[in-house]
């Protein structure tokens, strides 16, 4: 399976090297390396408040180059930034012409700057195609064995979260077909960004639960991991954007499914569809996808209501089983997303995390509520280890 390092550059983006709460500089870089030339780059970077947009962007391009952001093998580039309305035609102007995957979400950097962004490369790749069309964008990258592709889509033809998530997912059977597979069999991980979630959010739900109803998926034979969580676009009648990663290559048995139902419940006890998190198993390593994680306990129940330290100690805990019951532990995450319903809680929540194994993980720290306004914050992650099966 061969051996697994990390690798971490630091950055403190508060003025004058300190913000009250916080512990220390800040990780933004981790790297995934079995010394073959196909090892793998996650960034998680923010940008410095109190400048305008633009100059608050290319600062953090200019840092994101300079850290070594700039290669050929950047596969997904995703903006966070404060006024997507505003800002997404210079952010669009800025990245035009790259050969990567690009998002642009409507969520706040917490610190109050305007503008951050995540980063996953990958090493290793043959090849790099992207399809960029008035409906929506493809990218896929080749690797020896496998075609790894992102899918998003730009527009919405109808109206309500209930019809734009089923056309999501319309749109999403025409991209598995073309890369010679359907969306049950190549899909295995969305991030679903829902504008206003405390109004729109049940529309989302029930329109994914009757395209998964559709696709004939069920507790049994799994749903897909996911992220649902309050998110824009610049259209403000687009209430929808999903971001899909497909994979194809792929035998039976190497995609597991994440759970941990002693500590936090299967999502189908509270009428939702998605997995807690799918493990892909290769040959030199394994890729864990760990959906929107929340303080939840075995019975579908909020945890700790109100209390937004020990909400997020138990958000870690259900991540940290989830990991461990799928061969890894929380050490090997490469990056996470923290999602905030309240701007005022970041420094408790930062400060639980500098007490935690993320305190080394290379994250984002933003506002944007969860899908049940009880829920005070939601933890995403991507993690990367050496536990691979040489039969793939």
């Amino acid at each position: 399976t061969g051996n697994w390092k990390t690798w971490s550059t630091t950055y403190n983006p508060f003025k004058g090297g300190e913000r009250k709460g916080m512990a220390g500089k800040l990780r933004e870089i981790s790297v995934w390396d079995d010394g073959t030339g196909t090892g793998e780059r996650f960034f998680c970077m923010t940008a410095e408040p109190g400048g305008s947009f633009e100059e608050e962007l290319h600062s953090l391009m200019d840092r994101y180059r300079e850290s070594g952001g700039d290669g050929g093998d950047e596969f997904l580039l995703r903006f966070h930034v404060s006024d997507p309305a505003r800002q997404s035609e210079l952010l669009s102007r800025v990245v035009k012409g790259r050969r990567s995957y690009v998002s642009i979400v409507g969520q706040p950097p917490a610190n109050g700057s305007r503008v951050a962004l995540e980063a996953w490369h990958l090493g290793g790749m043959l090849g790099k195609s992207k399809e960029e069309t008035e409906e929506g964008t493809v990218l896929v990258a080749r690797r020896k064995h496998y075609r790894l592709f992102l899918a998003g889509r730009r527009t919405a033809a109808v109206c309500g979260s209930h019809d734009q998530m089923q056309e999501e997912f319309r749109w999403l059977d025409r991209v598995a077909a073309a890369q010679g597979g359907t969306v049950p069999a190549l899909v295995h991980r969305t991030w679903i960004y829902c504008r206003d979630i405390d109004n729109n959010y049940r529309g989302l739900v029930e329109g994914r639960n009757e395209s998964f109803d559709r696709y004939g998926l069920s507790p049994e034979n799994h749903y897909i991991a996911s992220t649902g969580i309050e998110g824009c676009t610049e259209t403000p009648g687009r209430l929808l954007h999903m971001d899909s990663l497909g994979i194809a290559g792929l035998k039976q048995g190497q995609v597991r499914y994440m759970e941990a139902p002693d500590y936090l419940s299967p999502t189908h006890l509270y009428r939702v569809a998605f997995e807690r998190g799918a493990r892909i198993v290769y040959g030199d390593r394994s890729h864990y996808f760990i959906s929107g994680t929340a303080s939840i306990d075995a019975a579908g129940n909020i945890v700790h209501p109100g209390n937004v330290k020990r909400q997020t100690v138990r958000t870690l805990e259900n991540m940290r089983a989830l990991m461990e019951r799928s061969g890894g532990s929380l050490s090997h995450l490469k990056q996470a997303v923290v999602y905030l319903r309240d701007w005022a809680d970041r420094d408790v929540v930062e400060c639980a995390l500098m007490d935690s194994p993320l305190a080394h993980v290379p994250h984002l720290l933003l506002k944007a509520p969860v899908c049940r306004p009880g829920w005070l914050v939601e933890i995403d992650g991507i993690a990367v280890n050496g536990a691979g099966d040489s039969s793939f």
